[in-house]
C-alpha cells in the first residue's frame, strides 16, 4: 500500500490565452482535466497598456488609453474562442479579459481568480527576441505563484506516461502529488539526477584529488540514501537514479521512457537570475516534447 504524500485535487484551472492553436490545446487539456476533477474553469486573456505622447512630444503627457476598447475586443475573441470550441465538455467556462503584462502578470493574475492551477500553451521560440527572452511561458515559470502546466501537445487522450524528477527539494516533493492527482491512471517514473561537481569551481578550488574523491563518493552515498527514502514513499512509481547534467538527463530520460507529462518543482529564482542563467524548468520547456507540470515551493 501506497504511503505517498497526496495532494488536494484543484478546484479552479485558469488557461491564459492568446487565441492561438496552442491556446485552444491548452484549453481542450484543461476542460478535460477540469470535467474529470469537477473544477471550475476559467479562460484568461491579458491586455498590455498602450502609452502614447502628445504630438508636441512632451514627456510629461504620457497617457494610457483604450483599455476599455482593449477589453472589449478580447472578451469578444474570447467568446469566439469558447464558441469555436464547440466540443468542450464543461459546462461553464467563465471569461476574462485582464489589464498587466503577460509575461509577468499571468501567474498573479489567476491568482486573483482563485485559481489554483494556472494553464498555458506552449509555442516554440521564434525570432532573435524570443531566443534572447525566452517565451512567455518560460518567462511565468519565475513569476508564477500558481503550479503552472505548459501545454505542448494535443490533448486527444489521458496522459500515459509521467515522468517526475526531484531534486529532495520542497517544491519536489510538492510537485510529485500532483502527478497523482493529475494523471491517476498514468505509468509513474521517479527520477533523481545526481549532478556532477562544477569543472569551473573545481578548477578554482583546485582541491586535493584524495579529498574530492572522498567528497564525491559521499556525496553519492547520501544522495543514494535520500532517493531509496523517497523511492520508498511511491513504491508505486518506477525509481531511476542517473548521474549527468539535470536538464540533459529528464529530457533523455523523458524521450526514452515516452513520457507525455514531466513532472518538476521550482525554486523560484526572481525573474534577473532566471533571464540570466536560465533554469532546468525553462531549458526543459525549451526542449521537451512534453506537457510540463512546474510547482513552485509555495501557492
Amino acid at each position: 500500500m501506497s504511503n505517498a504524500p497526496s495532494a488536494p485535487a484543484p478546484t479552479h484551472l485558469v488557461v491564459a490565452s492568446d487565441f492561438s492553436a496552442c491556446a485552444d490545446d491548452a484549453l481542450r487539456r484543461a476542460d478535460a482535466l477540469a470535467t474529470a476533477l469537477g473544477a471550475r474553469l476559467s479562460l484568461m486573456h491579458v491586455v498590455e497598456p498602450l502609452p502614447v505622447v502628445s504630438a508636441w512630444g512632451d514627456p510629461g503627457s504620457v497617457a494610457w488609453i483604450g483599455l476599455e476598447a482593449l477589453q472589449e475586443a478580447g472578451m469578444a475573441r474570447l467568446r469566439q474562442q469558447r464558441a469555436r470550441l464547440a466540443t468542450l465538455a464543461h459546462p461553464d467556462i467563465a471569461l476574462h479579459c485582464l489589464v498587466g503584462q503577460p509575461r509577468r502578470d499571468l501567474g498573479a493574475l489567476a491568482a486573483e481568480l482563485a485559481g489554483d492551477l494556472l494553464v498555458l500553451g506552449a509555442h516554440a521560440p521564434t525570432g532573435l527576441g524570443q531566443r534572447l527572452l525566452g517565451t512567455t511561458a518560460q518567462a511565468a515559470v519565475h513569476a508564477s505563484p500558481l503550479p503552472l502546466l505548459v501545454c505542448r501537445r494535443p490533448a486527444t487522450a489521458p496522459w500515459r506516461r509521467v515522468l517526475g524528477a526531484s531534486d529532495f527539494s520542497p517544491s519536489a516533493e510538492r510537485a510529485l502529488p500532483w502527478a497523482t492527482v493529475l494523471a491517476p491512471a498514468a505509468e509513474k517514473h521517479l527520477l533523481h539526477v545526481h549532478p556532477s561537481l562544477p569543472e569551473a569551481t573545481l578548477a578554482l578550488v583546485q582541491p586535493d584529488p584524495a579529498a574530492l574523491e572522498r567528497f564525491t563518493i559521499e556525496a553519492e552515498k547520501g544522495a543514494l540514501e535520500r532517493f531509496g527514502g523517497l523511492s520508498a514513499r511511491y513504491p508505486d512509481w518506477v525509481a531511476h537514479f542517473r548521474r549527468g547534467d539535470v536538464a540533459e538527463t529528464v529530457e533523455r530520460e523523458a524521450a526514452e521512457r515516452g513520457a507525455d507529462l514531466v513532472v518538476l518543482g521550482t525554486r523560484g529564482h526572481g525573474p534577473w537570475l532566471g533571464g540570466l542563467l536560465g533554469s532546468v524548468g525553462q531549458r526543459l520547456l525549451a526542449k521537451l516534447d512534453a506537457d510540463v507540470l512546474l510547482v513552485p515551493h509555495r501557492s
